[in-house]
């Protein structure tokens, strides 16, 4: 039964989609962004969480134009990583680094989702977070493991890497805010 199931979802498949789902969540957030942050602005947050959530995000880029270069350099690891992960397929050289990265687009689609629960509404990101990461990624971890492709001993070794990526991704946030005025 399994076997049915992989043949439509091949790994280069599974792997070239990774940049393809975070350029759709990307373009969500840069399309809603400046319109949430102006609605939110000058409102009272009714609670500490909202309070922080709106420093957080105007800190890191509350206009379209700076948290499109955050998504840029994003994008562009993400498209290094997806590369060389898919060059060195057979031998899965580069898994690591993806799994790294993965797991941090993977575990950020839930700050959207919290964020939406706080903010009692909806929230940049939140749409394409609930309809294409997390579905994509529940499948392509799923079928990795099934695959061997990555395994817990992986996933415990990309811990690092995953924490190191998200201060990778936290330089382009702050050139965002730099470059864009």
């Amino acid at each position: 039964m399994l076997g049915s199931i992989y043949e439509p979802f091949y790994v280069e498949i599974l792997i070239w989609l990774f940049p393809v789902a975070f350029i759709f969540h990307g373009l969500e957030e840069i399309i809603t962004i400046e319109s949430f942050m102006t609605n939110y602005k000058n409102k009272n947050p009714k609670t500490i969480l909202v309070k922080l959530t709106l420093s957080i995000k105007n800190k890191l880029g509350a206009k379209s134009a700076q948290h499109s270069v955050s998504i840029a350099w994003i994008l562009l690891y993400i498209s290094w990583i997806t590369i060389n992960t898919a060059i060195n397929l057979p031998t899965g050289a580069n898994f690591l680094l993806y799994t790294a990265i993965f797991n941090v687009f993977f575990l950020q689609s839930f700050s959207h989702i919290g964020q939406t629960i706080i903010f009692r509404g909806y929230t940049p990101g939140v749409i394409t977070a609930i309809f294409i990461v997390v579905p994509y990624s529940f499948l392509t971890y799923y079928l990795f493991f099934e695959m061997s492709l990555i395994d817990e001993y992986l996933l415990f070794k990309s811990i690092p890497f995953t924490i190191l990526m998200v201060l990778v991704f936290l330089i382009g946030n702050l050139w965002g805010r730099k470059l864009i005025r």
